[in-house]
């Protein structure tokens, strides 16, 4: 949220004398901090005494910003504890004025008004943390300049012409400048409404993540400003105009987009957009990819994990026209199953792809799941899961550590309706999954491959693979795989040998062969197939004028059998 009419010279002389810049006797001029948050907050619950006592603090104080300073510091042992209680203290019960914002009812930012109140803009918040400071003898400055806050997008450009917007502020601790936010500290708007919420990341915020949605401009000269970025390598203004905003998930995850660095891109035909896992905390990615309108073109974006940290975002418009990509992600560990907001691209097309064919409307990654190794399949197993089936057939090997019980599901991007169940076949081993397909149309499939948790004893099957299919050429002529019944051929381990299509000749002598070494008995029909010494059972089937033949094992000498797989004869 930016800050309503905040100007460059809108930093209060009160609160910025000589007095708030000195340490120890000398000014410290401003300079990137020798250390990052984490080494000297390696975890908030350090500050669970001093935010306790903060958030205690009687209304009465709010009389008098001394007294409310002096009250708030008091279990306080060290200058990093006192500016964490005024933090808390102003992010919990100081609110933001809409009515000013929105409606330009101009109000006081003085510090003893804004405590009066319990609302401000962000130059009072910004006042007020530094008129606390100030009271204990703590140096720090309000500073002001651009920001990307609500209302922002993309293709906003900010230059030297452009008014500034926000003040946040700075405070000396240790000889280091840091960041401290109040004002997004404390929550953000939605619509036209203050939402309270309690953000952790504004308290001393690392000077390469503030940078993002924070730009210093108190005066006509950049080089003085930009010290205040505190970093080696200040970044210019037309360089933070144009960089993509991250989110406040992106931040405390360390996202990096590693690809595309603005936040508008531009393409020809289509483009592909890599994002990085920086911190590997980030457990699923989501996307959601619409016209500028919010009409909804996910069938024309598609993501896949690269390796287990790096997302890869394909983008192919179907026409000339602007569009809007956004990425979600949810935090390892998270027990919900939110996906917070991570960053916004404007994508512009030019020069749509000529077809444009869809993709399978699938708004998370291609990808093995989370518990993959849980299911059984090895680490190895996981290669990128896209292929290309130049002739309308695939076989894919999926290593495993041990039995999985799976099925495959096949789905084509724009013939939803259609039945492709005898387009798949498994074969199962306890070193491996082979998963066969045959395509009838060319354009992308989703292969689904779908498992037995064997942690929690459920005989439901669960998404644990999927595979991205770009079928050039159908299978010519197309021949079917039998009707599988997966939980069976999985369970006994089954590979079938011959026929391998579905559709059998009428009265004709069919050779049928199939190998398991934990079946006992393979029937068809009336007839029991010889099993030979390596697992394989084999027999002649006369086939009849119409109808199905069904392929029947058993794992006993005597009793019932389980259904295999199911031919159609005579079609």
């Amino acid at each position: 949220m930016g800050c309503a009419g905040s100007t460059s010279d809108t930093v209060s002389a009160k609160y910025e004398s000589g007095q708030e810049e000195r340490d120890g006797g000398g000014e410290v001029p401003p300079h990137p901090p020798k250390t990052k948050k984490r080494d000297i907050v390696p975890d908030p619950t350090v500050f669970k005494r001093i935010d306790e006592h903060a958030l205690k603090a009687p209304a009465s104080l709010r009389k008098s910003v001394s007294e409310l300073a002096n009250y708030l510091v008091k279990p306080a042992k060290t200058n990093l504890e006192k500016v964490r209680a005024f933090y808390r203290w102003i992010t919990e019960n100081i609110r933001y004025d809409t009515d000013e914002f929105f409606h330009g009812k101009i109000s006081s930012c003085e510090p003893s008004y804004v405590l009066k109140t319990g609302k401000s803009v962000c130059q009072g918040y910004a006042d007020l943390f530094t008129a606390f400071c100030r009271e204990v003898n703590i140096p720090a400055k309000t500073i002001s300049g651009h920001s990307k806050g609500f209302g922002y997008n993309a293709e906003m450009v900010i230059n030297p012409n452009t008014t500034t917007n926000h003040a946040w502020n700075v405070v000396l601790l240790n000889g280091d400048w840091r960041f401290v936010e109040c004002t997004w500290g404390a929550g953000h708007l939605k619509g036209q409404q203050f939402q309270k919420q309690f953000t952790e990341l504004y308290f001393l915020t690392d000077p390469k993540d503030f940078i993002n949605k924070h730009f210093p401009c108190m005066s006509k000269n950049e080089a003085d400003d930009s010290k205040w970025q505190l970093l080696e390598k200040p970044v210019s203004l037309n360089e933070f105009s144009t960089r993509v905003k991250l989110d406040n998930t992106a931040l405390e995850l360390g996202v990096i987009p590693v690809s595309h660095t603005s936040g508008v891109i531009d393409i020809k035909s289509k483009d592909t957009i890599v994002i990085k896992d920086g911190q590997g905390d980030i457990e699923s990615w989501m996307m959601n990819f619409a016209l500028s309108d919010g009409t909804d073109m996910g069938n024309y974006a598609m993501s896949y994990m690269k390796n287990p940290t790096t997302l890869n975002i394909v983008v192919r418009p179907p026409r000339a026209a602007k569009y809007v990509l956004k990425i979600f992600a949810k935090c390892v560990g998270k027990q919900t199953g939110e996906h917070n907001s991570i960053l916004e691209y404007i994508v512009k097309c030019s020069e749509p792809e000529k077809p444009a064919k869809p993709y399978p409307l699938k708004g998370t990654p291609w990808a093995f799941c989370p518990e993959y190794k849980q299911y059984g399949f090895a680490a190895k197993s996981t290669t990128v899961p896209i292929f290309t089936a130049k002739t309308g057939t695939l076989s894919i090997d999926i290593p495993t550590t041990k039995h999985v019980d799976a099925m495959a599901k096949l789905q084509h991007a724009e013939r939803r309706d259609a039945s492709l169940e005898n387009c798949t076949l498994i074969e199962s081993s306890a070193k491996k999954l082979v998963v066969k397909v045959r395509l009838p149309t060319e354009g992308f499939y989703a292969l689904d491959i779908m498992a037995k948790r064997p942690w929690d004893g459920d005989d439901k099957y669960w998404s644990s693979i999927s595979y991205l299919i770009d079928c050039r050429k159908p299978m010519s002529p197309f021949n079917p795989f039998p009707f599988c019944y997966f939980g069976d051929i999985t369970k006994y381990q089954c590979r079938l040998l011959e026929p391998v299509k579905g559709s059998l000749p009428a009265k004709s002598a069919i050779t049928f062969r199939l190998e398991s070494k934990l079946l006992k008995r393979v029937r068809i029909l009336q007839t029991n197939l010889n099993k030979t010494g390596d697992g394989v059972f084999e027999g002649k089937v006369d086939t009849p004028d119409t109808g199905t033949i069904t392929v029947y094992g058993s794992e006993n000498d005597s009793g019932s059998f389980s259904g295999l797989y199911r031919f159609s004869v005579g079609s």
